[in-house]
């Protein structure tokens, strides 16, 4: 009952310890981080807390000397300035253009978010009423949301408000509260921004933009938002006409991220680093292995994984499992549920309303132990504490969507583990240059892994819910055939496999598809389909 097509190979490597001196980068050289100067910060250092007082990531700086407003002051809950707002708070109440790279939950937000309330506080008598003053743009609504959240508690003493606009919500009744409530802070997503710029009102309310900050450029550009930046940016202002600052935060410096630095920066902006050489190679200090069985025993897989994180930590232990695509998340978080001796199990994805998926992400952030199911919706942005390891079923689209992943364990100095779990044709992945260089050391062989339990637990799954991650499987690694070596006939007999023995769809034939999707997936007359019939011939 297993699928498998023979791929091979492996990458090596050695683990690290953490240098915890900490040095601040900045440079006006652009695209060359190896020639940084030291930032020196002027005002007052505090005395040293106890090291088991502090996180890693904190500075030896109080926000009581930092030279910003008693407003600002009053609404922040924390004691010292983290690593990156130590590093960039002067260069940005200077109103510097700033690309800084940091990793997610070192205090980024914060260190966008004062500099930013700052300048408008300067220029508090020069700002225009109803015009939109600071532009955020957030790659996902989960991130955009908890951006706000933590622009309330800084406000809370200011006069300034701060709204947002995400996709899966109400456009109309966002539209109303742009109309009927204050706004001189505004987090988006593109999409949902675009949609206001070009069908709505929004535009000639940022005629007078004082900032524009990108936050996770790398995972706004992995998500395919290029074009609508460039739109976005089309719509704003000119910065000949009406100066603004503009800071952009990226955990990683690609060839992609480098060309909306061009498009969204000056020529002279500085570059701030507060990654050590081993933060910036995620797998210097995240043990990671991976594990090949057939596709047909991958769930099976998956749950004995979890079983080994549940020994080793306990009630202690919380897990995040990716997977390709939200059909099947979808279908794995239904099917674990049905496992008894499991930890509460969350679930998020595209599929899910926005209200659904942030009860889900504030109730995984909670908790002490739990297992969150994902696509890669909350990949990056959302920072859940604690979570000691991160299992990737299946073939991630990328090696840094895989780094990005990773990146969710070992957070803040703490130790966290890895498992990548593929078939045989998809280890490809393993081969890939950016991949190979990572230590992915084998994991130990599993004997006697549960597939009873997950075949039973596969049985009780609705049909139509097997249906669309079948459908969803097939559209995703058709985008791998090539590298897969598989042609389309192929593709669709192992799509076919993977229905029938490893979901279990219960039926004569393979689950039923369109012929307009066959099509768009550029299958047209490719044998091996249930094409189903239009409505207009089903018998009625």
């Amino acid at each position: 009952m297993s699928t498998s097509i023979p791929r091979g190979g492996r990458g090596a490597g050695r683990a690290a310890r953490r240098n915890h001196s900490r040095p601040y980068h900045a440079s006006t050289t652009r695209n060359s981080p190896a020639a940084a100067v030291a930032v020196k910060p002027t005002f007052a250092a505090a005395s040293i807390p106890p090291a088991d007082d502090r996180q890693r990531h904190f500075s030896e700086r109080t926000f009581a000397d930092a030279p910003i407003s008693q407003a600002s002051k009053s609404g922040i809950k924390h004691q010292y300035l983290s690593d990156v707002q130590a590093a960039t708070l002067e260069l940005g109440l200077a109103g510097k253009d700033l690309l800084v790279q940091a990793k997610t939950g070192t205090g980024k937000t914060m260190a966008f978010l004062l500099p930013t309330v700052e300048r408008l506080a300067k220029q508090q008598q020069h700002l225009q009423k109803g015009q939109i003053s600071a532009l955020i743009l957030s790659p996902t609504r989960e991130l955009a949301i908890q951006i706000e959240e933590e622009a309330k508690t800084l406000l809370a003493h200011h006069p300034f408000r701060v709204q947002h606009a995400i996709g899966g919500t109400n456009m109309k009744s966002e539209m109303n509260r742009f109309k009927n409530d204050r706004c001189d802070i505004l987090i988006a997503t593109p999409g949902r921004l675009l949609d206001h710029l070009e069908n709505g009102d929004l535009q000639p309310r940022f005629a007078n933009l004082k900032s524009l900050i990108l936050d996770e450029a790398d995972r706004l550009l992995d998500q395919g938002f290029l074009n609508d930046l460039k739109k976005i940016f089309a719509k704003l202002p000119s910065r000949s006409e009406v100066p603004r600052q503009a800071m952009l935060f990226s955990a990683t410096m690609s060839t992609e991220v480098k060309q909306v630095v061009n498009k969204a920066l000056n020529s002279n902006y500085e570059f701030v680093t507060t990654l050590t050489a081993e933060e910036a190679n995620t797998h210097e200090h995240v043990h990671q292995s991976v594990l090949t069985v057939p596709i047909s025993k991958s769930l099976a897989a998956t749950l004995a994984i979890l079983r080994e994180d549940f020994e080793t930590h306990g009630e202690a232990s919380k897990v995040m499992v990716f997977f390709p695509t939200a059909r099947s998340t979808g279908v794995a978080a239904e099917v674990f549920r049905k496992i008894k001796g499991l930890p509460p199990i969350f679930e998020i994805h595209s599929r899910k309303s926005q209200s659904v998926r942030s009860k889900a992400s504030e109730e995984f952030k909670d908790a002490k132990s739990g297992i969150l199911f994902s696509s890669d919706v909350a990949a990056r942005g959302m920072d859940f504490p604690g979570v000691t390891l991160v299992v990737q079923a299946g073939i991630p689209s990328s090696a840094e969507q895989y780094i990005h992943r990773l990146g969710r364990t070992a957070r803040a100095g703490a130790s966290g583990r890895g498992v990548l779990i593929l078939a045989s044709f998809e280890n490809f992945f393993l081969q890939q240059k950016d991949v190979a260089a990572l230590p992915i050391h084998a994991h130990r062989s599993i004997h006697d892994l549960p597939t009873e339990e997950i075949d039973t637990a596969l049985d009780i799954v609705d049909q139509t819910t097997k249906a669309q991650a079948y459908q969803a499987w097939l559209g995703y690694y058709a985008g791998f055939a090539k590298k897969m070596d598989v042609t389309p006939v192929q593709l669709v007999e192992m799509a076919n496999t993977y229905a029938m023995e490893i979901l279990r769809y219960k039926g004569d034939q393979t689950p039923p598809i369109k012929a307009k999707t066959v099509g768009m997936m550029g299958m047209k007359g490719v044998p091996g389909f249930n094409i189903a019939k239009p409505d207009n011939e089903r018998p009625r």
